[in-house]
């Protein structure tokens, strides 16, 4: 009997400790040197986009993009999107109906633009928010780049 206690209290308080308390911190030194990396992978990307995720928890996510054209329209049907802008200008497009769409991962759904939707303009600092199964699409303006931080949320 005492076995069966032992083992049903280690087993539940195993993944409690497991858990660091420590926080995870990414510095700006960090960041520079990932927005590097990805502008010279976004440059020759023919899609002109690259990203990093460096945090993946399970419910949530927080990925780097840096841009270097417009590219395609997203939709994720499980994930909301927070974004934050880093660095540059864009203008996002959300709503409206996705053009051409297709699946490319379990979803997850692309196409080459929105018709509709509505657009609003973010600068460096900005954040916006997309719900989960909303359509948006990142444009920016010839010979712009910009980097965003995506906190992916389930």
């Amino acid at each position: 009997m005492s076995r069966r206690i032992i083992l049903s209290l280690a087993l539940t308080t195993a993944p409690l400790l497991a858990q660091s308390t420590d926080p995870v911190v990414h510095n700006t030194a960090d960041l520079n040197q990932r927005e590097a990396k990805l502008l010279a992978a976004a440059q020759a990307s023919p899609g002109g986009v690259a990203f990093d995720t460096f945090d993946d928890f399970g419910s949530y996510k927080t990925l780097l993009v840096v841009r270097v054209h417009t590219g395609d329209a997203e939709l994720h049907h499980d994930w909301a999107d927070q974004m934050i802008i880093t660095k540059g200008t864009i203008t996002l497009v959300t709503g409206g109906t996705m053009q051409s769409g297709h699946t490319t991962a379990p979803g997850e759904t692309r196409g080459p633009g929105i018709q509709g939707g509505k657009e609003v303009v973010l600068h460096t600092g900005d954040i916006a928010h997309i719900a989960a199964n909303v359509p948006h699409w990142v444009k920016l303006a010839p010979n712009t780049t910009t980097a965003y931080l995506i906190v992916k949320e389930k």
